[in-house]
């Protein structure tokens, strides 16, 4: 059977993610393709956020089966937040795959709740978002971050502060009572590590 496009003129006014879907019960097998455009409140993690007022679009197949409601499709939205290595504003998109099943009274841990007649895909569009977002996002790959010594970013402008020392030198500097003399002489063109990232 074709899956019928429904763009929500079934749906409640102020609850544009809830979907009808008693036809769908009756008919076990039936499907029925969706779109939806709207906001979702509090979308936002450590490192990034969804835009308020932003839209979220969701676009899902939902087939009867014999327990209840499956939802495959895709979530899709804008998102921005603070580049992890020079603070400037980082943008991006998601776009997240879903596979889940919608059951009357079944586990929370599991599936999502079918309420009689009623199907609410704004808990998975949100669940979707709040696991795809950024923790620590880059305004891109090649980000130079800020210098540690005097904090100019170092993507807009080049700073005349030395070269961090190679830390593999600690232990002479310590014998010697002074500075080690070698330096990393890729350190004034690359970004300085972060804590917990890793470089290939």
């Amino acid at each position: 059977m074709s899956p019928v496009l429904d763009k929500g003129s079934r749906r409640h006014r102020g609850r544009p993610f809830v979907v009808a879907v008693a036809g769908l019960l009756r008919e076990p097998g039936s499907r029925r393709q969706v779109e939806v455009d709207a906001p979702i409140e509090d979308l936002a993690v450590s490192g990034s956020h969804v835009p308020e007022r932003a839209l979220v679009h969701v676009s899902a197949l939902l087939e009867s089966v014999h327990d209840g409601i499956l939802v495959s499709g895709t979530v899709s939205a804008k998102w921005e937040g603070a580049c992890r290595r020079c603070l400037d504003e980082a943008r991006g998109e998601l776009c997240v795959p879903v596979r889940e099943l919608c059951v009357e009274g079944g586990d929370v841990e599991t599936t999502y709740a079918l309420l009689g007649d009623e199907l609410d895909l704004e808990p998975i569009a949100h669940d979707a978002c709040i696991l795809e977002l950024p923790l620590a996002p880059l305004c891109n790959e090649g980000c130079l971050g800020l210098c540690p010594e005097c904090g100019v970013n170092r993507n807009l402008e080049q700073c005349s502060c030395d070269p961090a020392p190679d830390p593999r030198w600690g232990p002479l500097a310590l014998l010697g009572g002074g500075a080690p003399q070698a330096r990393v002489a890729s350190s004034a063109a690359g970004p300085e590590p972060v804590p917990g990232e890793t470089t290939e």
